[in-house]
């Protein structure tokens, strides 16, 4: 008994990578910090993808405290919240630069309200007396219903961008193969419970906030090159290459 409570005093936390966890949350912060500070004191990129930047940041805070009190239903509710409007704003973002207004206002208007399905049905999840997830991987990990709609969502933004393809220019699609790979990447990284690490010092969860903070800030720059450096991109409005 007096060994668990020094334990506990020690090392007030609910496993051995909560703490790991925690201190990354902090660099899915940085995720959006960065890219907004780099259009600050650079060049500015159309409002879209600056409000998807800000996105990330007032993501990566409820991050911060859900892992800080792991078991928190109402961090868990902001931290995947804010991820589903993440995804959301970076659905807008790309069928702006890609998309008609006719098909872009009907395919926003049809997410939107889906992904506003998501959140009351996170909402409602606060307060039942059990979770249970959607996708069950044993004991390395599962997906909650939260957590496969943000997915859905980040697909549709892959899938976006693939439409679109043909208007990357050359130069930049490299940049886009490497954020398409993250994607992939982190979604294997999230598939892994809170908990788990692999060879003593690999924290799963905690390897993807790291993943995360490198796909935000590389897609600030996949954004920068691309658009063209000679035209005032603040005030780019409308797709690149109109897909109907």
């Amino acid at each position: 008994m007096r060994d668990e409570l020094l334990r506990q005093a020690l090392f007030p936390f609910k496993h051995q990578a909560q703490l790991a966890n925690a201190v990354t949350s902090f660099a899915m912060c940085l995720g959006g910090i960065v890219p907004l500070l780099y259009c600050w004191l650079g060049r500015r990129q159309p409002a879209r993808w600056m409000i998807v930047y800000a996105c990330v940041l007032l993501t990566g805070i409820p991050t911060v405290w859900l892992h800080a009190y792991e078991g928190n239903r109402l961090a868990s509710f902001f931290d995947v919240g804010t991820n589903i409007l993440l995804a959301w704003a970076m659905q807008v973002a790309a069928a702006g630069d890609f998309l008609s207004k006719p098909v872009r206002t009907k395919l926003l208007a049809a997410t939107g309200l889906l992904n506003v399905g998501v959140l009351a049905w996170l909402a409602y999840e606060v307060v039942v007396p059990v979770k249970v997830p959607v996708i069950t991987l044993g004991e390395f990990g599962q997906f909650y219903f939260g957590e496969v709609a943000l997915i859905l969502n980040a697909f549709l933004v892959v899938g976006l961008f693939i439409g679109g393809y043909g208007s990357i220019p050359m130069r930049t699609r490299p940049l886009f193969h490497l954020l398409v790979a993250t994607f992939f990447v982190g979604m294997i990284l999230a598939a892994a419970g809170n908990s788990q690490v692999s060879l003593r010092v690999f924290a799963w969860h905690a390897t993807w906030h790291l993943v995360g903070a490198f796909g935000f800030i590389t897609l600030w720059f996949f954004n920068y090159m691309r658009f063209d450096e000679g035209a005032p991109a603040a005030d780019a409005a409308g797709p690149q290459t109109p897909l109907r």
